[in-house]
């Protein structure tokens, strides 16, 4: 949230141009006492002083010095010759399967490191290496790191790919009612959140779906869009028989231990239909537990083509000792702010464009410098990511703040209306005499995705799957705009 000039505090200036996305190969410091700095050479600013032996993953390389990150998250530039490769990283080559229903996947091996995406139950993934307890693995092309204790090795058992499933959606809106029927007379057995899977066993006007618990209802199709994915069965019993009808009377295709999984073809009566590589069968559904996966879950990675040569400025609000806004529910804006900027980084440097952060860690800085660090970078446009509050809870909705200069009210056009997209009150898109707004150079927009000070959306803002979607909003209004400057 802006609120006044004087809420940002001058304490020091850092940049950063990311060139891949959350590539990660373990270092160590090899010397006694080596200085991170704000960028590839001497003459940047030190972040920090690393003592020998210090265990930290590298990002990218510019020349002969290398970008890394510590296991606090900070980010900053080291003269490549004073790190080595850590000795304990064993490089491998094996797939694992995720046994939690929520596996974060880390920056580095360890749980200080920043989540980079989140991988769901039955997921299959490739570990390229071990260190410690932690897998190294690739999700989607890119590099991070999963505790092992929440996976396992595949067998032939394990995989379903290749096999048929009913189609998976995601929920659209903040809040979607699930009926007992096809009609808003039908009583309303659950309610839905934002970015949800489900299965879907009927379309029509009122799709029937079915959620991982196994609760089946109806929703209006306009409100899901089908996603790529598997909905599983589980085997939740030891020695279930598979049979080649939905009664005891048919013949039995196959036994199957607990935990076998297999695709979740349908429902007839209480029989499920499974399908496999082998074939389709029919197994009692009191014996079965649900799970519904996907890609890499929760946004979206573009392809890297399409906005290359562009360098956009991406600003976390607040920061240090500036909090923003403080949730109803306890939630800082300053740390929401920094997830949302990450992500959004993520997202444009995987399309192709280079990104410039104003900070890269927990501290603040002046408008002035904030806005510096975009010039100087030469940037295209200039982002500030907030989240707003009011004296009344009961205000909610998204606002979007735009810049004097040419170019911002159309920037600040296609991010909003994807912001409302979500499902958010339209609090709208207005030009204000923010500093940061007013004193660029660049088209420059500041959003407020929520309002921490009401419940409902500071609901939501504690969600990472609604955070990434409003990230990926933010991500795809800039991308659109991106591409009419080509």
């Amino acid at each position: 949230m802006l609120r006044r000039v004087a809420l940002w505090l001058v304490i020091m200036m850092l940049t950063i141009s990311v060139s891949a996305v959350w590539a990660a190969t373990p270092g160590v410091v090899d010397v006694n006492a080596l200085n991170l700095r704000s960028g590839p050479g001497h003459g940047y600013k030190i972040i920090s002083t690393m003592s020998r032996s210090t265990p930290l993953v590298i990002m990218s390389e510019s020349g002969e010095w290398k970008q890394v990150m510590a296991s606090s998250g900070l980010i900053g530039w080291v003269f490549g010759q004073y790190i080595v490769a850590d000795q304990s990283f064993q490089a491998g080559n094996h797939n694992v399967v995720v046994r939690a229903s929520r596996l974060n996947v880390r920056q580095g091996p360890g749980t200080t490191y920043p989540v980079v995406t989140t991988l769901v139950q039955d997921q299959l993934t490739q570990v390229t290496g071990k260190i410690g307890e932690w897998f190294q693995v690739r999700v989607s092309g890119k590099t991070g790191f999963i505790h092992q204790e929440w996976v396992t090795p595949v067998t032939e058992e394990n995989p379903v790919q290749g096999s048929v499933s009913v189609p998976l959606a995601r929920v659209l809106v903040s809040v979607l009612n699930m009926r007992g029927g096809k009609g808003t007379e039908f009583p309303v057995v659950t309610k839905l959140n934002l970015g949800m899977l489900v299965a879907v066993l009927e379309e029509g006007t009122w799709s029937k779906i079915m959620l991982e618990n196994g609760v089946i209802g109806y929703v209006l199709s306009e409100y899901v869009e089908n996603v790529g994915g598997q909905a599983l069965a589980r085997i939740s019993a030891n020695m279930v028989n598979e049979r080649s009808g939905p009664d005891t009377t048919f013949s039995i295709l196959a036994t199957h231990p607990a935990g076998k999984t297999l695709a979740f073809s349908g429902w007839d009566g209480s029989w499920v239909k499974v399908s496999s590589t082998s074939g389709t069968g029919y197994i009692l559904g009191n014996l079965l537990s649900f799970a519904f996966t996907t890609a890499p879950i929760d946004f979206t990675l573009p392809p890297a083509i399409g906005i290359q040569g562009f360098v956009v400025a991406v600003d976390a609000g607040h920061g240090g000792p500036d909090p923003g806004a403080i949730g109803v529910n306890g939630l800082r804006e300053k740390n929401i702010n920094f997830t949302m900027a990450l992500k959004l980084r993520a997202l444009l440097v995987a399309a192709g464009a280079e990104v410039v952060m104003t900070r890269v860690g927990d501290y603040t800085l002046s408008i002035d410098e904030r806005i510096g660090i975009a010039h100087n970078a030469g940037a295209d446009l200039f982002v500030s990511i907030h989240n707003n509050a009011h004296p009344s809870s009961a205000v909610s909705g998204t606002q979007t703040f735009y810049g004097v200069t040419l170019g911002s009210f159309n920037l600040g056009h296609q991010v909003h209306r994807r912001l409302v997209g979500l499902g958010m009150e339209d609090k709208g898109l207005l030009n204000a005499n923010f500093g940061v707004l007013v004193r660029t150079k660049i088209p420059a927009i500041l959003t407020e995705t929520g309002f921490l000070s009401n419940p409902d959306d500071a609901a939501l803002l504690a969600q990472e799957t609604f955070i990434n979607h409003a990230v990926q909003a933010h991500f795809e209004g800039i991308h659109e705009w991106l591409a009419t400057k080509r």
